[in-house]
């Protein structure tokens, strides 16, 4: 949490999101996840994430 408020990151978006993600994410690419590093994905405007462009 202290990581996620020095990086300027709301924690409870950062742990649902990462959460989610982290099963999924390929292993190489985990530092992504990390919240100096996060991105959390796009969402429409009830708050819900956008599906995945092919």
């Amino acid at each position: 949490i202290q990581s996620c408020k020095n990086c300027d990151v709301n924690p409870w978006e950062y742990f649902d999101d990462m959460l989610r993600r982290i099963m999924s994410h390929p292993v190489s690419r985990l530092r992504e996840l990390l919240p100096d590093q996060w991105k959390p994905l796009p969402k429409d405007e009830r708050g819900l994430l956008l599906p995945a462009k092919a």
